[in-house]
Formats: C-alpha cells, structure tokens, sequence
C-alpha cells in the first residue's frame, strides 16, 4: 500500500477511538483471569471467560473496522484494505469446536478451569497486552506515514489469538452444553469478519466520531491503565516475545499477567484478598509491580491539585520515555 494512504499520524477521532477501545479490552482480560480462580468457579468461568473472551475479540474488532473505513474513505481500495487486514489467514470462533482429542468433561469434572487451559490462557492474555502499547505508541505519535499498517498488524494478530482461545473455551464443553448454548457464551451472533470490513451498515452505536476527549485525574483507572502498559512495554523491550514454536516465552507471560493483576491491587483495599488465581510468588511480583506504579504516577501527577487533563495527553505521558523501535 502506498505511504501516502496512510497520512501523515492517526487523525484525532481514531486517536479517541484506540484509547476508548484499548481500555474497554484491558478490563475484558482482567475479568477473563479473574474467572479463571478457583474462588469464582461456582460463577460459571466458562460461561463468563466465553462471554468476555468474545467482548475483547469485538472491542478490538470495532477499532479495526474503524482504521479500515479511514483508509476506505482515503481511497485504499478493498483489496488494499484485506492484505492489512490479513483476511486471507483470519480465525473466528464462529468456527465449530474441535473436541479436544482423547478428552470428554463432564461438569463435575472441569467446576475449576484445569491447569493446562489457565496456561493456554495466561499466553493468549499477555499475547494481546503486549501488542497494546505498540498499537497505542503509533496511535499517539506525531508523524508515521505507516501507522496505519503498525496498529492494524498487532491488533489483527490479537483478534485472531482471542478467536483460538475462545474455540479452547469452547472445544472442552462441546459434552456439557449444546451448540446453541455455546454460540449464545461465544455470542457468534454479533461475531464479524474482517472481511467485510468497513461494515458501514453496522457502525451507528460504536461511532467514535461524536465521543469528544475526557478529563481524568491521576487516581484514574485510565491513567493507572496506560501508566502500567507502557511500564511493561519498557520491561519488555528488545525481547522477542515468543519462542520458535510461536509459545509466549515465560518471562514476557509473566511479565504480562503481572500486569494485570497489579491493577487489581492498585484498585482494591489493602484488606482485599487476591481475587485471581495466583501463587504465592506471582501475588508478590504483582504487589511489586504496583508499587513500582505508585510511584511513577506521582512523577506524572506530582500536583494533587491538578483536577484532570485530557485522556490523549495522559497516553503522551505515559510513552514519552519508550522507545519506537518496531517489533
């Protein structure tokens, strides 16, 4: 595709559009682990995992839609928008479950999410964290002619990593729930290909257009948010993130999941008890991670009597010390 089509930066409503969206999928994965423990089996996890599986899958697919319309309305033809895309190796969790091989659960047997699905978990969630700031760091930048191609890449790659996860969720409880009960957890119904995206005939509701920036204050979930993605994108910089065998190396999962759940901390009392599923170590490099966040949130926010300032500049801030060297 030629630079030109891509502009000289994001314009300022999809700017709006990949922080609004970016947030709404960083609580999806947090409550994809949170049902992960144990303590939450009782609230159905594979119902609650399914449903927010799919949400995240769509939140990120909104925003796709979204780039895909702005290079549309640029003059990108369709064939142009579906190599971006990557229409041509797209995963949706429309597609039936494969009944994992040699294993059939009955419901007595799967009331807690086995270990080996947590693992598969744990690597699709830091698999789609990681890719945010690289998505978030184009989308903030003053001049790329080919941000367009550097946010749509790693979000694509974290839609169809989501779709294989979803599948997972759905693959193991192919014996307990019948398919429509299945298509209603992986909400298929509102499932959409990339492939005919721009999708102008279903955009109304999400329209980022009409949505304006937003005022926050330095005890913000958005600041905390985007404080700690660029703190992991620091972490991990320089690192390949997964092995030859395209497995989430454990240092970068780690790293990741850790992240999540430092924003738990962060957001609960101190009497709180961990509502994730986590051993003793992770829950202290967590609580380590928070407190590393504590801090440098009172460098960005050193005046207590600052009431707000806008989402955009709060994501500028939060980057401004990492580097933009591509993945």
């Amino acid at each position: 595709m030629p630079r030109h089509t891509f502009g000289d930066a994001m314009p300022p409503h999809l700017q709006s559009a990949a922080i609004r969206y970016a947030l709404e999928t960083v609580n999806y994965l947090q409550e994809i682990l949170q049902y992960s423990a144990p303590v939450l089996a009782d609230h159905g996890w594979a119902r609650m995992c399914m449903y927010r599986t799919a949400d995240a899958m769509d939140t990120i697919g909104f925003l796709v839609d979204e780039i895909a319309l702005h290079l549309a309305r640029r003059g990108v033809g369709r064939e142009g928008i579906r190599r971006v895309l990557g229409v041509e190796r797209e995963c949706l969790r429309t597609a039936r479950p494969a009944r994992e091989v040699g294993l059939r659960f009955v419901a007595e047997e799967i009331h807690v999410m086995p270990g080996w699905i947590v693992d598969e978990m744990c690597d699709a969630l830091a698999f789609v964290l990681l890719r945010l700031p690289v998505m978030l760091r184009s989308a903030v930048s003053s001049r790329d002619a080919l941000w367009a191609g550097r946010c749509l890449r790693p979000m694509v790659d974290s839609m169809d990593r989501l779709a294989r996860l979803a599948n997972l969720f759905a693959a193991v409880h192919v014996d307990m729930y019948d398919e429509s009960m299945l298509a209603r957890y992986q909400q298929l119904f509102q499932q959409r290909s990339r492939a005919g995206m721009p999708d102008t005939v279903r955009r109304g509701f999400r329209s980022s257009s009409n949505w304006g920036d937003l005022l926050v204050g330095a005890e913000s979930y958005e600041v905390r948010v985007f404080t700690l993605l660029a703190m992991l994108d620091e972490q991990c910089e320089g690192r390949w993130w997964e092995d030859g065998e395209g497995r989430m190396r454990p240092a970068m999962r780690n790293a990741a999941v850790g992240t999540l759940n430092a924003v738990a901390c962060v957001m609960g009392g101190d009497d709180d008890s961990p509502r994730y599923r986590l051993t003793d170590v992770e829950w202290t490099y967590a609580e380590a991670v928070s407190g590393v966040l504590w801090d440098r949130l009172g460098r960005d926010f050193p005046d207590p009597s600052d009431h707000g300032r806008p989402l955009l500049d709060v994501l500028r801030a939060a980057f401004q010390s990492t580097s933009r060297s591509a993945r």
